[in-house]
């Protein structure tokens, strides 16, 4: 197991990007962007890495939306 200071040292590695430009080079839907950047709550033009994109698309996707 990695100790924490490895950890942190990989993530400030990861690429960091807008996660607009995500979306253009990942083809994500429209509908599914603003569902994971509501549900993340990022500000328009924040960066995020690849990973924290994928897992805001996937908390997304598993959101389950009713009508009161």
């Amino acid at each position: 197991m990695p100790r924490k200071d490895e950890t942190q040292e990989v993530q400030e590695h990861e690429p960091r990007r807008p996660y607009e430009e995500w979306a253009r080079e990942l083809g994500t839907p429209g509908w599914l962007l603003a569902a994971a950047k509501t549900k993340a709550g990022w500000a328009l033009g924040q960066e995020v890495t690849r990973k924290e994109y994928e897992a805001a698309l996937e908390a997304a996707q598993g959101e389950v939306i009713r009508n009161a």
